[in-house]
């Protein structure tokens, strides 16, 4: 590992557990110290209080770089924007910083009234990582699951759905790194290029997988990362 590297600190998507990144941490971690910022699973009272809860975490006596997944947008954006000390960064992945579908606020309203449950396991799957899942993440995708709380999971799909995080990333003066799969049936494209037009200084790689890039295309994604980095005179 590289000592001199910034420290990559990952912000896990809906599932906030993180447990979904052991292919990742194993790629990067032979550069970088990875830390995996998982959420608590028990409670979820909005983006405020969770990066209330997180900004303890991230380093303090080095530089590090923020890497947010689907979901963890808004949450990069808000931690970013309260400009800590260290932060050189961002990378967001299949992600969004404001509303992420079209409908936003109007599926949030219809979601906010239906009972909390999660569409069939091959919907969920065919939705998230395509055809492109092994063996290890169909599996490990529903146990993940299992073990976060129904209300507690749509709690932070209605944050997504209404959250807006536009400004806060137009105020960044840190380098973003957008990643864009190419078959994301979740999170269209028109969420990559709004950060591109709001952020300072973006770029956006696109890459050939589903919404689930981290876990299906992970060497593609490492390589991108890094050469972002290097890019950057951050690795």
């Amino acid at each position: 590992m590289n000592t001199r590297a910034p420290t990559l600190c990952l912000l896990p998507g809906l599932d906030g557990t993180g447990h979904l990144y052991r292919n990742l941490v194993r790629c990067l971690d032979t550069d970088f110290e990875v830390r995996t910022l998982a959420y608590d699973s028990r409670r979820f009272d909005g983006y405020s209080p969770l990066a209330d809860a997180l900004a303890p975490r991230l380093p303090r006596d080095r530089d590090f770089v923020l890497i947010a997944e689907s979901f963890a947008g808004p949450l990069a954006a808000e931690l970013a924007g309260r400009f800590p000390q260290g932060l050189r960064a961002l990378v967001l992945a299949a992600s969004f910083v404001s509303s992420p579908l079209p409908a936003s606020r109007l599926l949030a309203g219809v979601l906010e009234h239906l009972p909390a449950t999660l569409p069939p396991g091959l919907l969920l799957e065919r939705m998230l990582a395509g055809r492109g899942a092994g063996r290890e993440l169909r599996a490990e995708l529903p146990s993940v699951l299992r073990t976060i709380p129904m209300e507690v999971l749509r709690r932070r799909a209605l944050a997504a759905l209404r959250s807006d995080a536009g400004k806060t990333l137009a105020s960044l003066e840190v380098p973003v790194l957008y990643l864009q799969g190419t078959r994301d049936r979740l999170i269209g494209r028109w969420a990559g290029n709004q950060v591109l037009q709001l952020a300072r200084d973006a770029e956006l790689r696109r890459i050939d997988a589903p919404h689930f890039l981290f876990q299906v295309a992970t060497d593609a994604a490492v390589a991108a990362i890094t050469g972002f980095l290097e890019r950057r005179g951050l690795a």
